[in-house]
């Protein structure tokens, strides 16, 4: 079970933790997503934080997408100096940053782009307004219940006084339904997906202008949903490679997985039928699942096919804890602890991570692995 998939991995030169994609299973997603768009006839403006790859970005440039979403200046400006044009940064202004803001929103115009830019309060606004003649389109951020960032949707006199202040008013109305990573069942997310576009229509007649365009962006309910009409726009980003929260919440299948990460076995300890690999918090995030039967899941062990793409989740093999640098896999009763033989020091074992966007951030050195077509 683990020799196949660790021998090829120490063929592609696997010696310290390492993102490998799929680029099969990441097309065939973007194909998926893109689809699903165009039948709801919607725009698809993917959030690019997941990968943060030019060279995947080619992918989705190669697919007809042209316009992007990034949750930072230094991402905006990564993939403006690659080519793409129509940028939209979905992360709240920093007042700090509009000197650089400033520069990326005309850099963009002059090639014919367009940068967007997000706000939720006056002040914010206000800061915007006072760098004279900026070519950037404002999206006001709404709160349709995640309770993290943005005006509440039914707050119409906060509304109001954001998009006034506002020196040519927004453009549309941006929400990221973040709560839909808290539903469990594809029922939860096609309510939770109705309750947002009614919120955002809501907030769009509290400011009485119909042109104001809506903007939703997350991947569980963009997954589910098959009509998404009554947006313009929809921003989902992890779906391009998916990963154990999105099969928790099923939003993919296990098929759909298209990003895991290769980590070499540092410590064996039969008598508690462990092993200690080198891949820990600062490679995998303290993004956790509940297990089966208790305790905390914080990925999980898999395999490589003969051909060397991305295969299964192996059953019973669990990382239980994390430290900075380690992570320790605990093997249940219904499999076999590994011997030496199959797994020893130094073998690199295949781990599932919970949320892949933490994960492609914090591993650099990725591996794309064949398309097996």
């Amino acid at each position: 079970m683990f020799r196949t998939t660790s021998d090829i991995l120490k063929g592609l030169g696997v010696v310290r933790p390492t993102l490998l994609v799929d680029e099969g299973r990441a097309r065939a997603n973007l194909s998926r997503m893109q689809a699903r768009a165009l039948r709801s006839g919607v725009g698809f403006r993917p959030h690019f934080k997941t990968h943060q790859s030019p060279g995947i970005a080619r992918w989705f440039a190669a697919a007809g997408v042209d316009r992007i979403t990034v949750s930072s200046v230094p991402m905006a400006e990564q993939f403006a100096d690659v080519g793409w044009r129509d940028i939209t940064l979905a992360f709240l202004l920093n007042p700090g940053e509009l000197p650089a803001i400033a520069w990326l929103a005309r850099h963009l115009e002059g090639k014919g782009g367009r940068l967007g830019v997000t706000v939720d309060s006056v002040e914010a606004a206000r800061a915007l307004a006072a760098v004279g003649g900026l070519p950037a389109a404002a999206w006001l951020k709404i709160d349709t219940g995640y309770g993290r960032t943005g005006v509440p949707w039914n707050d119409a006199g906060g509304l109001r006084a954001v998009a006034a202040a506002l020196p040519a008013g927004p453009v549309g109305l941006l929400t990221h339904a973040g709560h839909s990573y808290r539903a469990r069942s594809a029922a939860d997310l096609q309510a939770l997906w109705a309750g947002t576009r009614e919120r955002l229509e809501a907030a769009r007649g509290s400011l009485q202008d119909p042109r104001l365009l809506l903007s939703v962006g997350d991947t569980p309910t963009c997954s589910i949903v098959e009509d998404l009409r009554g947006v313009d726009e929809i921003r989902p980003g992890n779906f391009i490679y998916y990963d154990l929260m999105q099969l928790a919440i099923g939003s993919c299948g296990p098929g759909d997985l298209a990003a895991a990460a290769a980590c070499p076995v540092v410590g064996r300890y039969p008598g508690r039928r462990e092993i200690v690999i080198h891949g820990g918090a600062v490679h995998l995030s303290k993004e956790s699942l509940p297990g089966r039967g208790g305790g905390t899941v914080f990925g999980r062990l898999g395999t490589l096919t003969p051909d060397g793409r991305l295969g299964e989740i192996i059953d019973g093999a669990v990382i239980v804890a994390l430290s900075q640098e380690h992570g320790i896999v605990r093997f249940g009763p219904e499999i076999a602890f590994p011997d030496a033989a199959e797994l020893g020091i130094g073998d690199p074992v295949l781990v599932w991570p919970v949320h892949s966007c933490l994960t492609a951030d914090l591993l650099r050195h990725t591996l794309i692995l064949p398309r097996g077509d």
